[in-house]
């Protein structure tokens, strides 16, 4: 099993130093297939290391290919951040379903600051934001909101290896989903988009981790 987190770790270095090359020679280095791969190189080790397979985060990883599909083949970014949006909401609520110890009085009482705190650079962009995929947007940061939200306070309620992984996890994907509002809706700055997609390997990598080592503890305890 350990040859197979090895492959992935391979994998996705590799398909994260094409992204650098194209950051210093965008003339010759395309990254569009490169930026696609990462969710499948995912779902294939996942399918290789594990045998009982979790069907909400497969769901999940279909909606991101979904997701991908419609960013560059159909070019249709509105439905394409829908995707992603529904993808990141399944994600929290994996979160919210693997997490029973998460108080529900933390919950209540952090929510508001922690929504306040995250959407605060959204706000210095919303204005350049097209009325056609406004509602889209809002979907989107929401549900980047969600899933780092509920890691967060996954780690805080339980500090294990198990809730770091998933801690790194969703504070990657708010820090991709700002750089990723800022690439799209500031200025499209190069730097912006490679460190977004490094950020989005990086955080779906450390989701992955967290499903199999939560998803393998809890077989034992059942056992």
């Amino acid at each position: 099993m350990k040859k197979i987190a090895k492959l992935l770790v391979i994998l996705l270095i590799c398909i994260a130093s094409v992204d650098l090359l194209w950051f210093f020679f965008p003339d010759y280095i395309s990254r569009k297939y490169a930026i696609v791969l990462t969710i499948p190189a995912i779902t294939i080790c996942y399918f290789l290391y594990v045998e009982v397979k979790n069907i909400m985060y497969l769901l999940a990883l279909t909606a991101f290919m979904v997701a991908d599909y419609y960013f560059f083949i159909e070019k249709n970014l509105g439905i394409g951040i829908i995707s992603s949006g529904v993808a990141l909401s399944i994600y929290g609520v994996l979160v919210l379903k693997q997490s029973h110890y998460i108080s529900t009085r933390k919950l209540l009482i952090s929510t508001v600051p922690f929504l306040t705190l995250y959407m605060l650079p959204f706000v210095f962009f919303v204005d350049r934001i097209k009325d056609e995929i406004f509602g889209e947007v809002i979907f989107y940061t929401f549900a980047i909101a969600y899933f780092a939200f509920m890691s967060t306070m996954a780690f805080i309620s339980k500090r294990t290896k198990v809730t770091k992984t998933l801690l790194l996890a969703g504070l990657s994907t708010a820090f991709m989903g700002v750089l990723f509002g800022a690439f799209l809706f500031v200025e499209r700055k190069p730097m912006y988009s490679m460190f977004a997609n490094l950020l989005f390997v990086y955080s779906h990598y450390k989701m992955w981790q967290y499903i199999i080592i939560k998803d393998a503890s809890e077989t034992v305890e059942e056992v």
